[in-house]
């Protein structure tokens, strides 16, 4: 029989969360530490004495010191498993070698083992010398889930997610923005009321890129995570804007977990993992984004089908499967190590 693994989580508090109610799912042992001084990852790994030792989340929020402790390491008491949940949107900002800062991350730690959301890192990653292996995003049903209640007639059309307008300036013709002006120009020139949670950049941006002065009690400031789970049940049509053309976001499953109704900017990896028109639906231009829009308010039933469908498209998409996934290659990678403790 196989035995449990420990595994010790350092990473942003909400991927964090995810991955520790999947390993226990799982039927692992796990515990999570928010990214903080080397000495606190220092006495948790000391204390603990973990088989894995898992970081994840927004590069930026591990410190250098801390990545420089964990890379100047090879303990044979664990192995280190790094999640890139960036890809190649990290290069977007400016980072010590030139590959974007997930790289210098992956540089500084050196993990035994890289996992990628992102197909396009996979073999650069290799390149590099790393094991890699693609695992995407998922959602935990204990997040996200059909929530009893909630009226099916909302006209809502809400958009939750950050704007990163900094960005918007130089990087004109990235993916994030074409998803912007597909989905929510069209919408705003015709009048829907958008509702948007996230940073307030959102209205400064849409002034500069479309020339539009959305209403301020249109924006609704950033909504906590636990809060997500109700808007995306209560809203006609979710927009679901996407960071790359072989990339989903983690807000795509825990949208599609929700039973909520998902309108995305189409891309390779979304008809890959899911049925548009099924699962959700997907459009390629302003003009479609009008023409469903306005299709699925004049066909409920199959609006509520697709709600149906979301749900049952991620049931092999929790984190309990991502989990399983990781202790899979764990096992797989490191055949020595399964008998060195008791269960």
């Amino acid at each position: 029989m196989d035995r449990k693994l420990k595994v010790l989580i350092f990473g942003h508090k909400i991927f964090s969360m995810d991955m520790h109610w999947g390993f226990l799912e799982a039927g692992h042992d796990a515990r999570f530490i928010q990214p903080a001084s080397k000495d606190v990852l220092d006495a948790a790994l000391k204390e603990y004495g973990p088989d894995v030792l898992l970081t994840l989340g927004p590069p930026l929020e591990l410190k250098r010191e801390v990545c420089e402790l964990i890379g100047a390491r090879r303990p044979a008491e664990y192995k280190h498993i790094h999640w890139d949940t960036d890809g190649v949107s990290s290069r977007i900002y400016l980072s010590h070698s030139g590959d974007g800062i997930e790289m210098d991350l992956i540089y500084r730690t050196k993990p035994d083992l890289v996992l990628t959301m992102c197909p396009e890192m996979l073999e650069f990653i290799r390149g590099k010398g790393f094991i890699c292996e693609y695992m995407p995003y998922a959602y935990s049903p204990i997040s996200h889930r059909p929530l009893p209640g909630y009226d099916n007639s909302s006209d809502l059309i809400s958009l939750i997610g950050n704007s990163y307008r900094e960005f918007s300036r130089f990087c004109q013709s990235h993916f994030r923005y074409k998803s912007i002006d597909i989905l929510l120009k069209p919408l705003l020139e015709n009048g829907y009321a958008v509702q948007f949670y996230g940073d307030r950049g959102y209205r400064e941006l849409i002034k500069e890129r479309f020339g539009i002065d959305v209403p301020s009690a249109c924006f609704h400031g950033y909504l906590p995570y636990e809060k997500t789970c109700a808007v995306y049940n209560s809203s006609f049509v979710n927009l679901v804007t996407q960071n790359h053309e072989h990339t989903i976001t983690k807000r795509t499953f825990e949208i599609l977990g929700s039973g909520g109704f998902a309108l995305s900017a189409d891309n390779s990896e979304i008809r890959k993992l899911f049925v548009p028109g099924r699962d959700l639906v997907v459009s390629s231009s302003p003009e479609q984004t009008l023409e469903l829009v306005r299709y699925y308010k004049e066909h409920p039933d199959e609006w509520r089908q697709i709600r149906e469908n979301a749900v049952l498209s991620v049931q092999n998409h929790t984190y309990k499967q991502r989990a399983e996934f990781i202790v899979s290659k764990y096992r797989e990678l490191w055949p020595e190590k399964q008998g060195q403790r008791g269960l």
